[in-house]
């Protein structure tokens, strides 16, 4: 299960993958820049739980892809946001912060 709702909050069952299809209305992402996907536990936290970083892009978007592993975090409720570093220095964060939770599973296989 993997769901997003109107604000941006993510659930999903720990372990399962899923794949984020970022694109945007008013951009067109292209060679030179970064998009951040980090998920941390606090949103004051120094440390992150996931950090997923994309620099290759199709379409003028890009897709970020959550494994197995990377949801494999203990049950509970997590902070995240999606920061572009575009390659003329701007920088902006399109979602979040909002909350990512991984939920406990009933088939463990």
């Amino acid at each position: 299960m993997f769901q997003i709702d109107k604000k941006n909050n993510i659930r999903i069952i720990q372990g399962d993958t899923a794949i984020l299809d970022l694109h945007f209305d008013n951009y067109t992402l292209q060679k030179g820049d970064c998009v951040y996907l980090t998920i941390k536990k606090h949103l004051t936290d120094s440390e992150f739980a996931i950090q997923k970083v994309i620099t290759a892009f199709e379409n003028g978007g890009c897709k970020i892809q959550l494994t197995s592993s990377d949801t494999n975090l203990p049950c509970g409720e997590y902070v995240y946001d999606v920061q572009c570093n575009l390659m003329d220095g701007r920088i902006d964060t399109v979602i979040g912060p909002c909350y990512f939770h991984i939920l406990g599973g009933v088939t463990n296989d």
